[in-house]
């Protein structure tokens, strides 16, 4: 709880200080290094808050049974459907059967 209260105190002052810095730079000629600075700080900020190793980014690459259970369906659907393919163009080829084409064709 310390740490979101210390992200929620430094995230009034940035932009505090971004207002500030603001009023400053109106119509002066640092208004594009104000820019960037703090569009530099505010990006910084959002990555230490919502970055690879924040708690959304956990709880976002966690894999949860049920979807794991559904992927693994998936996968095994998939590889009967593939096999079933084979067999069926395999069973083709021996046979000696020739394919019609759309048109009508014959292929040998």
């Amino acid at each position: 709880m310390t740490l979101i209260r210390f992200a929620l105190g430094a995230g009034v002052v940035v932009v505090l200080a971004f207002a500030v810095l603001m009023a400053i730079a109106v119509g002066g000629a640092f208004t594009p290094v104000v820019a960037l600075a703090a569009l530099f700080i505010l990006v910084g900020a959002g990555n230490l808050l919502y970055g690879k190793h924040s708690h959304g980014a956990a709880a976002k690459a966690r894999v949860r049974p049920a979807q794991e259970a559904q992927n693994r369906a998936i996968d095994e659907a998939q590889s009967r459907a593939r096999q079933e393919r084979e067999q069926a163009r395999r069973h083709g080829a021996q046979t000696g059967r020739r394919r019609v084409r759309r048109h009508g064709d014959v292929s040998g």
